[in-house]
């Protein structure tokens, strides 16, 4: 006799926690109890004789063994409400793509054909946020600057990022600072991501106590702020790179520093459509594999 699979319930249970990395927040989603999610995962534990998760506190990551559990959970409900979906986002003809506007604007547009190129005869539908990608509601594609390890998707590293101070080639009528302590007595354009005190020598003063600030919560606007004169900028390196390679941008000092984030790209390996989020991921690899003229300068 075929064996009989566990209730859709508990089914559900573990994919939600592994999907949330949190016994609490599965249980919100399905309005049940964290007891009650806790119970069908050790159901399910006991039933294959394999731990799941390892348990930290309230914290839950998944095992080597959940890790592959989760995969076959996701691929089995994406089929199954493949059956049942009708709504015209799903179509094999369509990859809808979650990223910044940032990443977006300087990044993915300027190489928009070579994208088009990856997946022939295929809608590409770009889709710019800075919230996570939620993969249950039609995207099929994340690409996001960050730390990587999104709990139960897949994710490829694309390309690290620098940082270094950029101004517009008209700002001070050319008077830039030539040290660190020189920057107190400009404007200091911030962005979350890209802190200053990552780029700062410790051992000498620190200009952010007397600066003026300005802060941006889109690292396309602080590029747009430094090349319109508005202050110093602390740039991705490969946002920055054809602003100044055109000259809107000019670098200072020397220094650079790695950024505290990288690229990735992030998907759910259930995907019906993984042929095109693959195809499509790889075409981004190679874009992110161009070496930059800016390292040089």
């Amino acid at each position: 006799m075929p064996v009989r699979p566990p209730s859709l319930r508990s089914i559900a249970a573990f994919e939600a926690a592994a999907r949330h990395a949190s016994f609490t927040k599965a249980a919100e989603e399905l309005n049940l109890t964290p007891g009650a999610i806790s119970h069908a995962i050790k159901a399910l534990e006991h039933r294959l004789d394999q731990r799941l998760f390892d348990r930290k506190g309230r914290a839950v990551a998944l095992t080597a063994a959940g890790l592959s559990l989760a995969v076959k959970v996701r691929l089995s409900l994406g089929l199954l409400a493949d059956a049942f979906e009708t709504t015209p986002w799903r179509a094999l003809d369509r990859l809808v793509i979650s990223t910044t506007g940032s990443i977006a604007q300087k990044l993915l547009i300027p190489g928009m054909a070579s994208l088009h190129q990856s997946c022939p005869g295929v809608r590409l539908d770009l889709r710019t946020s800075d919230a996570l990608a939620n993969f249950d509601e039609g995207i099929d594609v994340a690409v996001r600057f960050g730390p990587g390890g999104w709990g139960g998707l897949q994710s490829r590293f694309l390309g690290k990022e620098r940082l270094f101070p950029v101004v517009g080639p008209d700002y001070r009528g050319g008077e830039w600072p030539v040290s660190q302590a020189d920057l107190a007595g400009h404007v200091l354009i911030h962005h979350p991501e890209s802190s200053w005190r990552l780029w700062l020598d410790p051992a000498e003063p620190d200009p952010t106590q007397s600066a003026d600030a300005l802060h941006l919560d889109d690292a396309a606007l602080v590029i747009e702020a430094a090349a319109a004169g508005q202050g110093i900028a602390l740039a991705r390196e490969r946002l920055a790179a054809d602003d100044l390679q055109s000259g809107r941008l000019v670098r200072i000092l020397d220094r650079s520093v790695p950024a505290e984030y990288s690229y990735w790209a992030v998907w759910n390996a259930s995907s019906p459509k993984l042929p095109l989020i693959t195809a499509f991921v790889e075409a981004v690899g190679a874009m992110f594999s161009v070496e930059l003229l800016s390292t040089t300068q």
